[in-house]
């Protein structure tokens, strides 16, 4: 009984192993987080995955997923939320002209592209996060943020982001970015064309990272 009781157990704890390997991102968003290759379990880092042996050059078209924001701190508007969401799709969409189609199907020669933006990381104190999908964001917002309390979410916005094989699901690429608040740390007299700036960098440098492996 003790030896079939173990059996069980052992072949449970392998189901559950192989249906979430490496467990998610603090916001959950991406799966399989430990094969990004630094910084796992960490605040403040930079982590990436590019997979091996893959013929990048095969993809010629591109699937864009809508923007997603994972927020967990307490006040943060429904139109900040939209605005840093429509600084990232407008990003993404424009890196993706480097010599692919943007398409709305997948197929075998088409990668897709997943991307959030989040205050939630691993270590930090956080309320219950919101997770939201942004289909048709737009910016509206001017100006400077005009308060401490919004300057100090904006920088702790983090990039999660990862490119998949649109037919399979398979990751190509995948990139955990921590730093694109903390880099610049904004006040209330930052204006909001510098947090577009700092926001675009996560997206552009998973973008980047494909491209070089694809040989542009």
């Amino acid at each position: 009984m003790k030896s079939h009781s173990l059996l069980l157990a052992t072949a449970l704890g392998l189901t559950l192993s192989s249906c979430t390997p490496g467990g998610r991102s603090p916001s959950g968003f991406l799966a399989n987080y430990q094969q990004l290759d630094t910084g796992y379990g960490t605040a403040d880092t930079f982590a990436v995955y590019l997979k091996p042996d893959v013929d990048f050059k095969k993809y010629d078209s591109v699937m864009i997923d809508p923007v997603t924001t994972v927020i967990a701190t307490p006040g943060i508007s429904a139109e900040v939320k939209d605005q840093l969401a429509a600084y990232l799709a407008d990003a993404l969409k424009s890196n993706a002209t480097s010599g692919m189609k943007i398409v709305a199907s997948p197929g075998p020669t088409t990668i897709r592209v997943r991307t959030a933006l989040t205050d939630v990381i691993e270590g930090s104190p956080a309320g219950k996060p919101l997770t939201t999908v942004h289909s048709n964001p737009r910016a509206r917002l001017g100006g400077k943020l005009g308060s401490d309390e919004l300057a100090a979410f904006i920088s702790n916005v983090s990039f999660e982001g990862e490119i998949l094989d649109s037919a399979t699901g398979t990751r190509l690429s995948a990139l955990s970015d921590h730093r694109i608040g903390a880099k610049r740390k904004a006040t209330a007299t930052t204006s909001w064309a510098s947090v577009r700036s700092a926001t675009n960098q996560g997206g552009a440098k998973l973008w980047q990272r494909f491209i070089s492996a694809r040989g542009n």
